[in-house]
């Protein structure tokens, strides 16, 4: 069980005081940092076995019907959506992964897009994301799962954001 709190609390960064998502989000960083070197679709397959691993964790730490159907340290679906949402991204702004390990201005313009992109949709929570949200935290089966979508749903529109941002604005 430590194994699994481990896992899913993203290095313990979901026992941070303030903020845990946030913190969550920023453990993800230095992880697309080791991944990039290795390419998008390596990328890809990481993000696919985090959430994976983190469906599981959330999964055996909801179980209980009695409780909370998403706890705050929780944060390994902050870190699979925001590697998600940079797996989109890059696909969408036809940009090698590479790219991001440079210290350019428009490298940090990604990271900061996506970013900020991938935690205002996790916090805002848009129809229908919220929706199904709340359908699958009043099902102990589910909770798991709806601990980790949410964030992998949220990745969708905060891509198509920042492709929007980076193509007409910056």
């Amino acid at each position: 069980m430590l194994m699994i709190k481990f896992i899913a609390s993203g290095f313990y960064s979901g026992y941070l005081p303030k903020a845990p998502g946030t913190w969550g989000t920023i453990v993800a960083i230095p992880l697309c940092l080791l991944l990039l070197p290795y390419g998008l679709k390596t990328l890809w397959i990481a993000t696919l076995v985090c959430f994976l691993i983190g469906w599981y964790c959330s999964h055996v730490l909801t179980l209980d019907p009695t409780a909370d159907p998403d706890p705050s340290y929780i944060v390994i679906d902050e870190i699979a959506g925001l590697m998600l949402t940079l797996v989109f991204s890059l696909f969408l702004l036809k940009i090698e992964p590479a790219v991001l390990l440079s210290t350019s201005v428009f490298s940090l313009k990604i990271w900061v897009s996506v970013f900020i992109a991938f935690r205002i949709f996790d916090i805002c929570k848009p129809f229908p994301i919220y929706k199904i949200d709340e359908y699958l935290a009043s099902t102990t089966a589910w909770r798991g799962f709806g601990v980790m979508i949410d964030d992998i749903l949220a990745a969708i529109p905060a891509a198509a954001l920042v492709w929007g941002l980076l193509t007409f604005i910056f």
